[in-house]
């Protein structure tokens, strides 16, 4: 079976599974990933601090798969005082023209009313020359949202790989663009556990 992984050592992207064994696997690690955020940004937490951050990023990610069937997630916590975002990963045996299917699984072509899709080249030493692409739209309700998605084909183990994330704050998105483009850029396929 195969994986995406990194070597990303920031104290802001936490992997992140998209279903739970039980309740107390969350809850520990939510725990950990709290007391890697509040320490990167204090001295010493208090405990009081982290037990709240770790009560909210566990009922957070309680039910990522019910929110995308992706493959794999992530948590993007860059502090902790605002809300985290996820990341997804998506992979697929590759199939069909190489560009064409690129432009699919970052919705290239995608509607948007807002402004047209940015879409530009995005290489990686580990998964090779890929797609990126920023979309602007709006909710039902009029609300702003940012979407930015990688995609690559992965020749040497056949894959199509897509990393996206959804942000409801273009700003924020814009702020924290290339803390993500390098996590992008960090990530690989394994075949290991």
């Amino acid at each position: 079976m195969k994986y995406v992984d990194t070597d990303s050592e920031t104290l802001q992207w936490f992997p992140t599974p998209m279903r739970w064994s039980s309740e107390g696997e969350r809850e520990e690690w939510a725990e950990l990933c709290a007391l890697a955020v509040l320490h990167a940004h204090e001295e010493k937490p208090k405990r009081r601090r982290v037990k709240a951050l770790r009560g909210f990023l566990a009922s957070y990610v309680a039910d990522f798969s019910k929110l995308t069937p992706a493959d794999q997630a992530f948590l993007f916590v860059p502090v902790p005082d605002q809300m985290p975002v996820p990341a997804f990963l998506l992979m697929a045996e590759s199939e069909g023209d190489r560009d064409t299917t690129l432009r699919q699984i970052i919705q290239a072509d995608a509607e948007s009313l807002i402004r047209p899709v940015e879409v530009e080249s995005f290489p990686t030493e580990r998964l090779g020359e890929g797609l990126r692409s920023t979309r602007y739209w709006s909710t039902a309700d009029g609300q702003l949202m940012a979407t930015v998605r990688y995609g690559w084909r992965v020749d040497e183990v056949g894959i199509d790989l897509c990393f996206y994330m959804v942000w409801n704050d273009p700003g924020r998105m814009a702020a924290y663009a290339d803390a993500v483009d390098d996590f992008a850029k960090s990530l690989w396929i394994s075949d290991t556990r």
